[in-house]
This record gives structure tokens, sequence and C-alpha cells, in this order.
């Protein structure tokens, strides 16, 4: 009997002992072998030293224990699917673990920039820009940039699938008074109505031609006011910035320097596009700052630019229920309501849950709380001892002190759907702390899935086979899609238990 138990404990040793990793990567597209493909292994302790691809894709990794491992693969010009990592299992008993990686190799979009007369456009700048949502507002997000040559050709290469839209910008012309607003493909000079590039891997787009056409721009007039007293500002500046198209190095922001008594400013030859108008001044030592959001589709006159001293928000996370909570770990997140580029801040909560933010540009914000534990929620946000919110429009100057209530009484929604689905919680519309009561994960292999920490509460679940990260937080995609979401209630430490398709 010893005999057998021994050899049974030295098979089960084996089976959990180290196994080598051979692997091999290859053109997705068409089965070739990709040489010189840099692979690193992903790992809690120290990195591991990356390793290459030979000339036939093959790769060799150290001994690796039993268990889940993720790899990154990388070669200029090529994607894995979803630009997502590799993940793959070592098992008990396995001789060596066989990893097969497939790159998609990247695509290309070239045109020509030319002006009315059909003359090219040379040093135009091209901007490559894609639509993903920041929070639950869809933007337009900046991947590349080029220039045009002496032709006004253009090619940008290496581009994930995906779908694009392409901007084009002249340098203007010391002294000359045509300007030329940056266009969309073909000729939009708004998002809205630009013609979007949809490029499918290694596919090339060409013939993404754009006309510039000339404009004088338009004209704003306004007032610059200290809010403190009511009264004009002189003597500062005011910064336009350029809002949701990245960084367009021939359209430097705009700037004017406010010398008026009356505090009066006038800015010509602006682009048509959103801007965001910032400034800042000393007020006998108290800093006050600005910070207003402009469509600009026309002249626009008498706007009133107000500088106001910030908001400090003090605070500390008091936790109900039963557990522990490290709450050095926690991340508090007051974030902006009206789409103010950059607008919120961010703070670790101390040893003791207490946490500063501020100074901000007084405005509306909503809470929010990072890496809470499973089963937790944020239940309410306090000023005093009543419920409140974070409308901080009225708070210029002040310090506003409240407490952040997390609860570890959360309920949880479990299920199953289609294998890979993403299954999204939303709360209605009308909930208190929004934001932070939306939960998402993926299903399983076996379409099993499980959502802690929900507050009490109404909520519409959704699966999805196909959905870009954020999107169920916007009300508008959710009111397009064919299936409305199924209707859950949720109590306290209540399991609820669903299953639905995936659309």
């Amino acid at each position: 009997m010893r005999i057998w138990i021994g050899l049974g404990l030295a098979c089960l040793a084996w089976a959990q002992l180290p196994r080598p990793v051979e692997g091999t990567v290859v053109n997705a597209l068409t089965g070739e072998p990709l040489r010189r493909v840099s692979l690193q292994l992903l790992t809690v302790a120290r990195p591991a030293e990356p390793v290459v691809t030979d000339s036939l894709g093959r790769f060799r990794l150290a001994e690796l224990p039993v268990g889940k491992h993720r790899i990154r693969a990388s070669r200029p010009g090529f994607f894995t699917a979803k630009n997502a990592d590799v993940d793959f299992e070592i098992k008990p008993g396995d001789e060596a673990a066989s990893v097969q990686i497939k790159l998609f190799p990247g695509g290309s979009i070239s045109g020509t920039v030319t002006d009315e007369a059909g003359d090219p456009i040379v040093g135009g700048q091209i901007t490559l820009l894609r639509r993903a949502y920041i929070g639950p507002r869809k933007q337009l997000v900046f991947v590349s940039s080029g220039l045009t040559d002496d032709r006004g050709q253009y090619r940008l290469h290496s581009l994930a699938p995906d779908s694009y839209l392409i901007r084009a910008a002249a340098q203007r012309v010391a002294g000359d008074p045509q300007l030329y607003p940056p266009a969309f493909f073909p000729t939009a000079t708004e998002p809205a109505k630009a013609t979007p590039i949809t490029l499918a891997a290694g596919q090339e787009q060409r013939g993404i031609n754009i006309n510039l056409r000339p404009s004088p721009g338009y004209r704003m007039t306004g007032r610059l006011m200290n809010g403190l007293t009511n009264s004009p500002l002189t003597n500062t500046s005011l910064t336009l910035t350029t809002r949701g198209i990245g960084s367009i190095i021939f359209e430097g922001s705009p700037q004017v320097q406010v010398r008026d008594p009356g505090g009066r400013f006038t800015i010509n030859g602006l682009m048509p596009g959103q801007y965001e108008v910032t400034g800042s001044y000393n007020n006998n030592g108290q800093p006050l700052q600005a910070r207003l959001l402009l469509d600009v589709n026309r002249d626009l006159d008498d706007v009133v630019v107000t500088m106001l001293p910030g908001v400090t928000v003090r605070g500390r996370v008091r936790v109900e229920g039963e557990g522990a909570v490290d709450l050095t770990t926690l991340g508090i997140a007051i974030e902006s309501a009206e789409d103010m580029v950059g607008g919120g801040g961010a703070s670790r909560t101390g040893t003791d849950g207490s946490f500063s933010i501020g100074p901000l540009t007084p405005a509306r914000y909503t809470p929010n709380i990072y890496r809470l534990p499973p089963g937790a929620f944020l239940k309410s946000v306090l000023v005093g001892e009543r419920e409140g919110t974070l409308d901080l429009a009225g708070a210029a100057g002040q310090t506003v002190e409240m407490v952040w209530v997390v609860s570890l009484r959360g309920g949880k929604v479990e299920g199953r759907t289609t294998a890979g689905a993403v299954v999204a919680l939303v709360p209605e519309a009308d909930a208190a702390n929004r934001r932070s009561r939306y939960r998402a994960v993926e299903a399983d292999a076996d379409g099993r899935f499980s959502l802690p920490g929900v507050a009490p509460g109404s909520y519409s679940l959704y699966a999805f086979t196909k959905v870009e990260a954020g999107a169920w937080m916007d009300d508008e995609y959710l009111g397009s899609l064919p299936q409305r979401g199924v209707s859950v209630r949720v109590d306290e430490r209540e399991t609820k238990q669903v299953d639905l398709k995936a659309q």
C-alpha cells in the first residue's frame, strides 16, 4: 500500500512540475511564419526577459508552472485580435505547452490633399481619428498623424482594423488673410458630416482625397470678468483649445491677451469646431480659473468668461456592513458631468479613509470609486448628515466636507449567456450615483457570468456578442438596439439568477 501511495504522490508531483512552452507566431491572413516577433511573458513577479521568434516564427519560453499565463506579442505593423494579450494554460500532466499566436497585418490609408484650384497642399497635416467611448460619451480620439509631400500626397500605415476619420489641415501663410478650415474626408468641416473609412486587417484604402476650401473664419467677441467682484479683468490671457481631435500642430491654440480696461476681447479667424476656453489669474494671492465650452459654427458676440476660485472637496470613506476593507487601496474619483476636457480629479484614500481633491472648476460632477472589494458598492454621498450631490457650480472658493458611504451588503446578478459575451448591468436613468452603479463582465467559456457589488435598485441587463467598451453607458446607443435589456430588481445581499441571449 505504501508503495502505491508513494507512486501516486510521485505522479502527482511530476504532474505539477514546470513545463517548457514552445510555439509559433504566424500571419493570420496568410498562415506564413513571422520572424522577429517580440514575446513578453506577463507575470506578477519580476518580468521575464522577452524572447524573439526565429526565421520560422518559432519561440521557446522558460519552463512555467501549471496554471494560466499571459503573453504579449508585438511586431511593428502587426496586431493581435482586438489588440489583446494572449492567454494560455498549462494543464497537469502536459508534456509541454504548445501555443500558436496569430498576428494580423496592419492596413493603410492614402490619398491627396488639394485646394480649391486643385493645387496640392504641401506640408499639410493629416490626422487620423477614431470614435471611442470616454466614460459614457463617444468622442474623437487621436490615433496618428502625418504630413503631405510636395505632391500633396500622404500615406498612413501600420493601422489596426477599425473605422477611422481622416482630417486635413493646411499651414497658414504669413500675411495671407485667406484661411483653409481643416476638413474631414471628403469635404466636411464637422465630424458629424464626415465619411468614416473602415479598414480591415491588411487592407489598403487608396484615393482618400480631401479638398480644402477657403473661408474667412469666424469672429468671437466677449468680456472677461472677475467672479468674486463682478468687475472686468484685464492684463491676463485666455486660451482656446480645440477639443476631441488630438494635437494639431498647425493650429496652435489661439490665445488672446486681454488688455482692455473693460475686459473686452476679440479673436478673429477661428476655424469651425468645438473649443474649450481656459484661463487663470492671480487675484491678490488667490488663484482664479475659468473653463468654458463653446461650439464655433458662426460669429459669436458678447461671450462672457468668468474667473472663479476653485472648489476643494475633503472627505472620508465610511464602510457599512460586515467585513474588512483596506481603505488605502481605494480610488476616489470626481468626474465631469458636463463633458469638460480634464474636468474633475482623483485621489487615493489614507489609512483612515480620508481624501482631498481640488481645487476644481465650479461645475457639476458625479462621484465614482474604484478598486472596491467584491460585494461592495458606493451607497451614498453625505454632506453633513444629509444625502448630497457633487453639484459644485455654486461653491466657488469653498471647501466642501463630505462622507462617502461604502456598503458591503451588495447584491449579485449571475447566470448564463453566450460564451465570451459581454454582460452589462445598466442602472435606471434616475439612479443616484449612477455612474458608479454600472457593472460589466465577460462570460466565461461556458457562458457563465457573475456581477457582484450591485447596489439595491432597478436595472436592465444586456449581453453583447460584440460591443465597444463603455457603450453600455450610452443611453442613446442602448435605445438604438433591436432588443431591450432584461429588467432586474436587486435588493441588499440578494442573488438574482438571470439567463439571457446575447445580441
